[in-house]
């Protein structure tokens, strides 16, 4: 019996055995017609090791992919941006992320249903490692 809570003590001590614990601020969705729109927040990693997030999901859309803004300047016809898809997210050892407009965000794809203001929308964070952890946004203008 003692060699068993000897191993569970040594599981919940180790890195294997703790669950990420983002610290997640001002999390929104973007009001928008039709059935695409964005999510920003603030991803704060106070761990000691990077975090990577390798996708997202939500009830309320068919897919949630990670997405970043790039700004093109082609030759004599000024500025041009667009939207280019990302594998990870990665959030260094005691750093922080930001997703906001015209940078990296999450793109929500095929919406279920129209979104409100003020609705709370149910985002779930998948890690490297297989874990998650689940997260509300809430739906605003800007």
């Amino acid at each position: 019996m003692h060699r068993i809570v000897g191993w569970m003590l040594a599981l919940s001590l180790s890195p294997l055995g703790l669950a990420h614990s983002l610290k997640i601020e001002n999390a929104w969705v973007r009001l928008l017609p039709g059935s695409t729109t964005a999510a920003y927040m603030t991803l704060i990693n106070p761990a000691l090791e990077e975090v990577k997030i390798v996708g997202v999901s939500s009830p309320i859309a068919a897919r949630v992919s990670l997405h970043t803004t790039s700004s093109t300047e082609p030759m004599g016809h000024g500025e041009m941006t667009g939207m280019k898809p990302l594998d990870s997210l990665t959030i260094p050892p005691k750093g922080r992320l930001e997703l906001k407009p015209g940078g990296i965000h999450l793109m929500l794809e095929g919406l279920k249903q129209p979104l409100k203001l003020g609705q709370k929308v149910r985002l779930v964070l998948r890690f490297a490692d297989g874990d998650t952890q689940a997260l509300e946004a809430t739906v605003r203008n800007q």
